[in-house]
């Protein structure tokens, strides 16, 4: 067997306690849409934190 360079791609699902502004009245969905927009600007910001799971490996490209 010999080895091969292969591009894959894998979904990762992680965990983290945040400290996020919020009002106790307001609905979670908005306060998970505001998060989702917070996390776009500052994705380094959130996955620096504990990895619960893993899966969903695809290969895109074997390199030959």
């Amino acid at each position: 067997m010999r080895e091969e360079t292969l591009k894959i791609k894998y979904t990762i699902e992680y965990e983290k306690t945040v400290i996020f502004p919020a009002d106790v009245n307001e609905e979670d969905s908005v306060i998970e849409e505001r998060i989702d927009r917070d996390m776009d600007r500052n994705i380094n910001e959130y996955t620096d934190s504990k990895i619960r799971d893993y899966s969903g490996v695809t290969i895109i490209d074997r390199g030959f």
